[in-house]
């Protein structure tokens, strides 16, 4: 009688174990989702947690790194917990740099990772621009300038306007430099020759490089003779005469 006692005792025993094991949390399930919106400094992605593990999520987000196998020591956003998707912002990151991303969830019994993606943010490039028609034409001056367009992932460092008497000026013939990251900008053009084609494109530079905005040319006005007038001669003697303008 005693020994059966024993065998149920130890029969309740291994069926209160075994359901001590099943109520056991374990890390939540999440899959991470692709990345959207990228930019040069900026990406969206996000995930969604599709088992809780047995216990309740208490955070979950994206992990991002320049190498692989982000982890949440690593660069992170997070979210409420709960079943579901969600979408997160990846902000401060740097142009033309490929990062990791993986989605996480965190619970009592610890954190599971999604699967990996991973992406390129936009590479900085020369400004985009138009060059403004000239106007205010002399003998030596005129003005022009120019608008930017697109930064193209950074501002600009110097902009001005460039001429030459051949097409296609550039930086390394005449220019102007009128500020930096300006939208529109007024350029005043000097020391011009009198009766001569000018040819004048805007420039802008950044990181990326310089770029240019389209050609315009002008003729600058023709030179005046000077005026003047002789008096008339005065101080007559036999021998000289002082005259004079």
């Amino acid at each position: 009688m005693k020994t059966i006692i024993k065998i149920s005792a130890f029969i309740g025993f291994l069926i209160l174990l075994q359901s001590c094991k099943k109520d056991k949390p374990t890390p939540p399930v999440i899959t991470t989702s692709g990345v959207t919106e990228i930019s040069y400094t900026s990406a969206s992605s996000g995930g969604e947690a599709t088992n809780e593990g047995g216990a309740p999520i208490l955070t979950k987000g994206i992990c991002w790194n320049t190498s692989p196998t982000p982890a949440i020591s690593n660069s992170i956003t997070a979210t409420s917990g709960g079943l579901g998707s969600f979408t997160c912002q990846i902000t401060s990151l740097t142009a033309n740099t490929t990062y990791y991303v993986r989605a996480y969830a965190t619970n009592s019994a610890g954190t599971a990772y999604g699967d990996q993606v991973s992406f390129t943010t936009t590479q900085i490039s020369a400004p985009a621009l138009t060059t403004t028609d000239i106007s205010s034409v002399t003998t030596t001056t005129a003005v022009s300038g120019g608008t930017i367009t697109a930064e193209n992932g950074a501002a600009a460092i110097v902009v001005g306007v460039c001429w030459s008497i051949s097409h296609n000026p550039t930086i390394s013939d005449s220019k102007t430099s009128d500020g930096t990251g300006t939208s529109t900008f007024t350029s005043n053009l000097t020391g011009l020759y009198g009766n001569t084609t000018y040819y004048v494109r805007s420039y802008a530079t950044n990181s990326g490089g310089t770029a240019y905005g389209n050609e315009v040319s002008f003729t600058t006005s023709l030179p005046v003779a000077p005026s003047i007038t002789t008096k008339a001669v005065s101080s007559l003697a036999v021998s000289s005469f002082t005259g004079g303008q």
